[in-house]
């Protein structure tokens, strides 16, 4: 399904590709599975993928790429599931990976867009790949499954449909902060201190960003020389600012791209004061 793969390759109409894009966040990952969109040129994309394996891709005891495609029962006007089919959308899922985890299969993702829906699996063979979809046939009921097979050593499928591209992995790094927050009680609309940290290569490149956040409200807090190679040169940046997500997500794109234009990253954002990792 290599239409997919190009699908992913082109860029939607209004985004314009950056100078340079933002390098990841080395904050500490989103771990677990999480979800992401995107619009293409052919519409709109949801994706869910397991950040777990972030680490361990590409996996070389599993160089083969299953894909079980099946169309949605009844999509919406943009091609994507309704709630009324989510229940069998669930059991559907259930069962393909409890029968694909059987056959030692790596569940990597899903991608659903067009009215259909793509279960990514990586194998050692593609051998029991047939025999694992029949086992999931109950689970599958009312759906007309497709089975496609592919060699993909380095993980392509992963790479190039499944992994956010990164402002959709920021997305899901504030989200997920924000509703840690809110779960301790926390009032997102109430501005407070946030410090945001982000590191360089040269201390020349800190504090340029530093003089263009100044210009945007936010004020150093603390510099260090001490962060990992090749980036050692730290600062945290403190402004007060609601931690609704769309309003915090707003900001930390927006220091990800100023951090990006001299060399550096963003790493991340917290409450002022809040406690760090050891």
């Amino acid at each position: 399904m290599r239409w997919l793969r190009n699908l992913f390759s082109r860029p939607a109409p209004e985004a314009a590709a950056p100078e340079r894009p933002p390098a990841p966040s080395q904050a500490a990952a989103v771990t677990g599975w999480d979800s992401w969109r995107a619009v293409t040129p052919d519409g709109p994309v949801a994706v869910a993928l397991d950040l777990s394996l972030e680490g361990r891709v590409p996996d070389p005891a599993r160089p083969h790429l299953v894909r079980v495609s099946y169309p949605l029962r009844a999509p919406d006007a943009e091609g994507l599931p309704t709630a009324a089919e989510g229940e069998a959308l669930a059991r559907a899922e259930d069962a393909l990976s409890a029968a694909f985890a059987a056959a030692g299969a790596t569940y990597a993702g899903r991608v659903t867009m067009a009215g259909a829906r793509h279960h990514l699996f990586y194998l050692a063979d593609e051998g029991p790949a047939a025999e694992a979809l029949a086992a999931a046939a109950r689970g599958l009921e009312g759906y007309q499954p497709a089975l496609e097979a592919e060699p993909d050593p380095g993980w392509r499928g992963w790479s190039d449909e499944l992994s956010p591209p990164p402002r959709a992995r920021r997305w899901m790094e504030d989200r997920r902060q924000v509703e840690a927050l809110a779960r301790h009680g926390d009032r997102p609309e109430t501005a407070r201190p946030v410090d945001h940290q982000a590191s360089f290569a040269t201390p020349e490149a800190r504090e340029a960003f530093a003089a263009e956040a100044a210009a945007l409200g936010f004020e150093p807090a603390e510099r260090r020389d001490d962060a990992p190679a090749p980036s050692p040169f730290s600062i945290d940046l403190r402004r007060d600012d609601p931690v609704t997500l769309r309003h915090l997500h707003g900001v930390t794109w927006t220091l990800c791209e100023l951090a990006a234009r001299h060399g550096g990253s963003y790493d991340g954002w917290e409450p002022a004061g809040a406690a760090r990792p050891s």
